[in-house]
């Protein structure tokens, strides 16, 4: 005899197989196959069958027992079978017999979160956030949340989106940049997962408009152990994912590669791989979607760029004191086809009488600042940190078409809903 349990699941697929009929739930666990023995059970239940459709969420109790063909390795032979909800016809497949476009899909989005490939997505997604966590609390960081409404913009430049904040103008926050950098005299090392908002019209498939980061800031600490904290981070969550989401990644038909070292190159070097690409670009100029692929398609593995060009970099950033041209910036992407801009950080300038000179120089107005620059007049350590975006490194992770994919309802210029 089986163990006695009680199912719950949404209706997936239905068999009439004449004495024997199947229904195969989707649970929150997963898919669960339900037998129904025309001898086995009463009349009412053997007829309540034919009323059930497609996405109907049912109660099943039953026996549990194994199975050789079901998808689990078990079965339930149903005793007893109750319909809790129905369902309208549901408008996109969620079977994936049939091809639905992306568009209708996020029309629908509520719904295609309950096909496989996009379940299995977002639970890799809480994989990698919880080990980050994991990852970050073990060497000691203390996790922090800030606001995410701020009266200036962190980066500067015009990709802010204003917002009413009682009589007042206010923005949503760029990045946590600030204010993470305010809590290092406390407690040295910091983290916070949470959104970013970037009012950029870019429509492809490596932008969002709210995306999330894994944003990282600590005291002393010097780029070149900056580069190494952030590969072992990643490190860390490509080995979890592999050891928690085998059965996702499964599904997925993805084989995950953890990344055991990493390349470093200058701006200087990274220019030079780009043009042997076929690709014009002068000193100077950041890297565009162009040249961020010819980069990443010439790596095997994770690389870092160093020392940017410093009228390219936000105004926080620290410049080199031996070379005013160049900025202490230290960009970390992903490799090969699926490759991007993982993150982007560096050491930052913790010198007030120098920032409020970098500021000028980016035209922007100090007083709009006075409280950063303030706190920085309060004995305030030398620091370095960065950003790392959680969708971007689900895209690379998972070989996904768009970075659209990896976010729960995603936000672009063209989707506000659902």
């Amino acid at each position: 005899m089986g163990q006695k349990i009680k199912l719950y699941g949404h209706v997936l697929h239905l068999r009439d197989l004449g004495k024997v009929r199947f229904v195969i739930l989707r649970t929150f666990d997963g898919v669960a196959q339900v037998v129904l023995k025309k001898n086995s059970v009463s009349e009412d239940i053997w007829k309540r069958f034919e009323e059930l459709g497609y996405e109907y969420f049912v109660e099943v109790v039953g026996e549990k027992v194994e199975s050789k063909i079901a998808k689990l390795g078990w079965e339930v032979h149903a005793e007893d079978l109750k319909i809790v909800a129905k369902s309208k016809t549901v408008p996109i497949d969620l079977a994936d017999k049939t091809t639905t476009e992306f568009p209708t899909r996020l029309r629908y989005r509520y719904l295609d979160i309950r096909r496989e490939p996009v379940r299995s997505i977002l639970k890799v997604r809480a994989s990698v956030v919880q080990a980050a966590r994991e990852f970050l609390v073990e060497r000691g960081f203390v996790e922090l949340h800030f606001p995410i409404i701020c009266g200036t913009a962190s980066e500067g430049g015009a990709e802010l989106f204003p917002v009413k904040y009682f009589d007042r103008q206010a923005y949503l926050v760029q990045s946590a940049q600030l204010y993470k950098q305010s809590a290092i005299p406390v407690f040295g090392k910091v983290f916070t997962v949470g959104p970013s908002f970037r009012a950029e019209k870019s429509r492809t498939k490596k932008h969002l408009t709210e995306f999330w980061q894994i944003d990282v800031e600590a005291a002393l600490i010097s780029k070149e152990e900056l580069m190494k904290l952030q590969f072992e981070l990643v490190k860390h969550i490509y080995a979890r994912v592999a050891e928690r989401n085998e059965k996702e990644l499964s599904a997925l038909g993805v084989k995950l590669e953890v990344p055991e070292s990493y390349d470093v190159l200058s701006y200087e070097e990274a220019l030079e791989v780009i043009r042997k690409k076929g690709l014009p670009i002068e000193w100077g100029e950041d890297f565009g979607a162009d040249e961020e692929r010819a980069l990443c398609e010439s790596f095997d593995k994770p690389f870092f760029v160093t020392e940017f060009p410093e009228k390219v970099v936000a105004f926080y950033y620290m410049v080199d004191d031996d070379d005013p041209r160049y900025a202490h910036r230290v960009d970390m992407y992903g490799w090969g086809s699926y490759g991007v801009e993982w993150s982007s950080g560096g050491l930052r300038e913790h010198r007030p009488d120098r920032l409020r000179k970098r500021m000028k120089e980016k035209g922007l107005n100090p007083e709009n600042f006075a409280w950063y620059l303030d706190m920085l007049e309060y004995g305030f350590p030398p620091h370095a940190g960065f950003g790392m975006g959680v969708e971007r490194l689900l895209y690379s992770m998972l070989k996904l078409e768009r970075v659209h994919e990896a976010v729960l309802y995603p936000r672009t210029p063209d989707v506000l809903e659902p």
